[in-house]
């Protein structure tokens, strides 16, 4: 019994091509025995005895191959008689399903299918097809593992509001946000929520003068005058809305916004303090008293901070500046400062006393040097946050988060001295240098 090209590959595709070798060689000895025996005129009864025993070790091995593979005999021969039968010619094919083919014609209705591959003698071959079918590929996780045509063991049909609730544990990232850096430096009060506004006194110009008097002369008379001044309260707000579903399946993420929605707010009111910081501040008008009649040589970006600090020392009779405050770039700049020879340069000692102070809420050449404790904010209470129906919310199953912060910021006209805006480097340098 010897075996065919498409017999042996039979057996590869069901044990491999090593087992399938032994199985060959097992079953061409006996084939050679078989044949030898045969062509004796009588086979004598050692010789049967020895032929049978020859192929009862041969089907043993060929059995504990099979076993391995998790196949069998019969499946190996089912295999090799289906491949000896599914590769015909055209004509025998049609042959072969002529009567499925008559049924087909004389009911008027169904199909056929096969399937043209050309045979390996090089001549066209066709089988019957059955496109419903498919052979058993490897368990995987995307489809055309281990062959075209295999499809993936798992797949999802999950919809997509389901999609997004799977996620709703996951951890947030969240966008980098600015601090509210100009409340730590100006003279920051936290007030009851009963303070209608904000009041103060204001020492006005005085009349008359103290002066040396001799014995018995009248004393000169002095008057001093305050205005009372007041700053009414201004309110930052935002309204967040939810839909009943978004807060039931996202909790995490509605505590997430509201957390962020506090900080947005505070940090807003940080901005619009610094706009009225930079509007009051007096602007730089001392070049020449600077300059004491000499131009400053070699002007460059601490120049311009010492002459500004120099006219918030002379305006408030030595309540100095404290803090220069300036882009983040223009900072880290001013810190790699270098002589024509390339040595770096530090702060000149004068300005030791002056923190300086970068940020991105200043534009690149931005520059205010001062006592910035002389500007005042007061948050009337705390954050305020209140829940409830807005417009057609309930109707619309959602709700509405409103949050909000009152508050007051103003400087005293006697105080806007002690801040001196440049407004920027260039202005300043060019001032003090020519």
């Amino acid at each position: 019994m010897e075996l065919t090209k498409e017999q042996f590959e039979a057996i590869v595709a069901k044990l491999g091509t090593e087992a399938a070798k032994v199985v060959a060689k097992e079953m061409e000895t006996a084939s050679t025995k078989i044949k030898e025996s045969v062509s004796k005129e009588t086979i004598s009864k050692e010789d049967f005895e020895g032929l049978k025993k020859a192929q009862e070790e041969g089907l043993k091995k060929i059995n504990e191959i099979c076993e391995k593979q998790g196949t069998s005999i019969n499946e190996i021969l089912a295999s090799m008689s289906t491949k000896g039968t599914k590769e015909k010619s055209i004509a025998d094919c049609l042959k072969y399903s002529e009567d499925e083919l008559k049924q087909i014609y004389n009911n008027r209705s169904g199909v056929k299918y096969f399937m043209i591959n050309v045979g390996t003698d090089g001549k066209f071959k066709m089988t019957p097809f059955d496109p419903t079918q498919k052979a058993a590929g490897p368990h995987s996780t995307t489809a055309n593992v281990g062959g075209a045509g295999n499809t993936s063991s798992i797949a999802q049909s999950i919809d997509a509001a389901t999609l997004l609730r799977l996620g709703a544990q996951s951890p947030i990232v969240s966008q980098y946000r600015n601090t509210p850096w100009i409340l730590d430096l100006i003279n920051l009060q936290n007030a009851g929520f009963d303070l209608p506004f904000a009041m103060w006194y204001e020492e006005q110009a005085k009349q008359g003068s103290s002066s040396t008097v001799a014995e018995g002369a009248t004393k000169p008379q002095v008057q001093y005058a305050y205005t009372l001044k007041t700053a009414t309260y201004k309110k930052e707000a935002m309204l967040i809305g939810f839909s009943e579903e978004f807060s039931l399946d996202f909790a995490r993420l509605q505590d997430d916004i509201l957390g962020k929605g506090r900080v947005d707010l505070v940090n807003r009111i940080n901005s619009a303090i610094l706009a009225n910081v930079i509007t009051n501040a007096q602007a730089f008008n001392s070049a020449v008293a600077f300059k004491q009649g000499v131009v400053v040589p070699n002007g460059n970006d601490f120049d311009a901070i010492a002459a500004l600090a120099a006219q918030v020392d002379s305006n408030t009779f030595g309540a100095i500046a404290n803090t220069a405050v300036m882009s983040t770039f223009k900072k880290y700049r001013m810190g790699i400062t270098k002589s024509t020879t390339g040595e770096y340069i530090d702060r000149p000692s004068v300005l030791d006393n002056l923190a300086f102070v970068g940020n991105p809420d200043l534009t690149a050449d931005q520059l205010i040097v001062g006592d910035f404790k002389q500007y005042n904010a007061i948050l009337r209470g705390g954050l305020i946050v209140r829940v409830g129906y807005n417009g057609t919310d309930f109707a619309q199953n959602m709700f509405s988060t409103v949050i909000e912060q009152y508050y007051y910021d103003y400087i005293s006209a006697l105080r806007v001295p002690a801040i001196v805006k440049g407004p920027d480097f260039a202005t300043v340098k060019t001032a003090i240098t020519t």
